[in-house]
């Protein structure tokens, strides 16, 4: 098991989602339960290393912050400039919970509907929310798709843990038809 931060309300945390992955059956239960307790974890700011809260100048930084051993879910920290955002990208078929330690983000969501081809995939716009400071959202394949942006004029910091690790992730573009998007893996890289 390896921790990148040593604070004991961080551990307590990692300890509690560690407990729910091991004796939560399904993904909506997981998820409702880490979705509590990341609530109670972007309450304050405290916890998380100045470090870990230094946002990149071309575009959103990414800093690992847990990853469980046996691949169970990992913790990040996304920190981001006004303005800045993802691309359209799922989660490589795992479940998600954000919460917004501060700022605003901004969160459109689609739902991937149908598979057209290797590279082809048919996603519906289900709408957007903008989560502020204390806020969390969750996602579950196949509503795993969306767009994150910051807003607002100041920097946004927001916690992300994942049903694993993630490594790739597609990202996609629309094409001329409606509904309809090309598909790309890419690798996740993280600054620290």
């Amino acid at each position: 098991m390896r921790e990148t931060i040593q604070n004991q309300e961080f551990l307590k945390f990692i300890e509690d989602i560690t407990t729910v992955v091991e004796t939560t059956e399904n993904d909506d239960n997981i998820v409702n339960e880490v979705e509590s307790l990341l609530g109670k974890l972007v309450s304050a700011s405290s916890w998380l290393p100045i470090d870990k809260q230094t946002p990149e100048e071309n575009r959103y930084a990414r800093h690992s912050l847990y990853h469980d051993a046996l691949d169970r879910f990992e913790v990040i920290a996304l920190v981001w400039n006004p303005g800045q955002s993802t691309p359209l990208h799922d989660h490589d078929g795992t479940w998600g919970v954000e919460g917004v330690i501060s700022g605003r983000v901004k969160v459109q969501n689609f739902l991937q509907i149908d598979t057209l081809s290797d590279d082809l995939v048919k996603l519906y716009y289900t709408g957007s929310v903008t989560l502020g400071e204390k806020s969390t959202g969750q996602l579950l394949p196949p509503a795993d798709c969306h767009i994150l942006t910051a807003e607002g004029n100041e920097k946004a910091v927001t916690i992300h843990i994942y049903g694993k690790k993630l490594q790739h992730f597609k990202v996609f573009e629309p094409t001329s038809t409606k509904d309809v998007y090309k598909s790309e893996n890419c690798t996740i890289s993280y600054n620290s």
